[in-house]
């Protein structure tokens, strides 16, 4: 399945409710396999971007669906990447 990058950044009511945080991010892990999709990892950052969660979804269409319904919590907001493993990369680069 592919795998998706979420750099997320806090909102300000998300910021406000950091004690609940561990709960929330429980709740989205569950609806997340609700959806098909599986949580690989989470982490909170240092810098740009609060959060960074990477996904192993069914398609990009069911990415968008679990990233959308978490942000409409209004905790946090999201820019979603696909990444490629690096060698699947290199075998499509290797000919050019």
């Amino acid at each position: 399945m592919p795998i998706f990058i979420a750099l997320g950044k806090a909102t300000p009511e998300g910021a406000r409710y950091l004690g609940a945080l561990a709960q929330r991010h429980e709740q989205a892990v569950r609806r997340a396999e609700e959806e098909g999709g599986k949580v690989l990892a989470s982490y909170a950052c240092l810098g740009r971007y609060d959060y960074v969660a990477i996904l192993d979804c069914p398609d990009e269409k069911i990415a968008l669906k679990i990233l959308s319904k978490e942000a409409s919590h209004g905790n946090v907001h999201y820019e979603t990447m696909t990444a490629i493993p690096l060698d699947e990369f290199a075998g499509l680069v290797d000919t050019l």
